[in-house]
């Protein structure tokens, strides 16, 4: 199933290069169907992962990437009904690629469905990863249209679509979905935290990055815009696009980097 998706989501990415090269009604409605097809797989695998395990499949890195790409494709989705247009779609399915690669190079070891174990047993283990995984979903959306800002240009097209919402106010408008999700995960966690660790806060390697996140993106929508010295434009696609660089590393990077230094850490992930 998981290779399935994964040949899916390149389709849809060659159907969207297709409709930026040849603008065509079906091919763009085929795009759209594939991403909802891949959707909806995503969801029946996540499902019976979870039905066999017993528990919400959030536990692994295996895990919470297969999530991250669902999430990706629900927001872009949402994005791309509310902005009626396609234009992002080919680069935010590079951004869904680039998680889902993540995912079927993971050791196979981790992709075996296992029991929750003791430490996780909790209601707060939902509401944490989940939100989490809908934060960063968006910013993988937001960073797939940063994308675009920086590229169709050099490539001597718009920016954007000619006419209604710009690709910069799409670009905001998918960080400013994904922010709040990020700060109801870091206060999930905190409460989480206190319950099992018996402190809300212990500045562990997982917590501080999901701080820096988190300030980076209230940093993105609270920069100055307009006129010679805003940060809008290119100059925006290219903060948004630093701060899924951080995601990326919180998620993947960092877990590597805690192994490697032997840094002191209470999270698996």
């Amino acid at each position: 199933m998981t290779v399935l998706v994964y040949g899916a989501l390149w389709l849809a990415l060659a159907l969207y290069a297709v409709t930026m090269a040849r603008p065509a009604y079906w091919t763009g409605r085929a795009a759209t169907g594939v991403v909802v097809l891949s959707l909806c797989a995503l969801t029946v695998l996540l499902g019976q992962r979870g039905l066999t395990a017993g528990h919400w499949p959030l536990t692994t890195r295996y895990e919470f990437a297969l999530c991250f790409v669902w999430s990706i494709l629900g927001m872009y989705l949402i994005v791309e009904v509310t902005w009626h247009e396609r234009v992002g779609g080919l680069y935010v399915m590079l951004v869904a690629l680039l998680v889902a690669t993540y995912a079927l190079l993971r050791p196979l070891d981790e992709q075996v469905v296992r029991p929750l174990l003791p430490a996780l047993r909790s209601g707060w283990l939902q509401v944490h990863v989940l939100s989490a995984v809908v934060g960063y979903g968006a910013l993988g959306v937001a960073a797939g249209l940063a994308a675009m800002q920086l590229v169709r240009p050099a490539l001597g097209g718009q920016p954007g679509p000619p006419s209604g919402e710009s690709g910069e106010g799409a670009m905001e408008r998918a960080v400013r979905l994904g922010l709040p999700w990020l700060t109801l995960s870091i206060l999930a966690g905190a409460i989480w935290a206190q319950n099992a660790w018996g402190r809300y806060w212990g500045w562990d390697p997982k917590e501080s990055w999901a701080l820096v996140t988190w300030l980076w993106f209230l940093m993105v929508l609270h920069v100055p815009r307009g006129g010679v010295r805003g940060w809008d434009g290119r100059r925006l696609a290219w903060l948004v696009l630093a701060g899924f660089g951080i995601v990326c590393f919180a998620f993947a990077g960092l877990p590597w980097l805690v192994r490697t230094v032997r840094l002191e850490s209470l999270h698996a992930f």
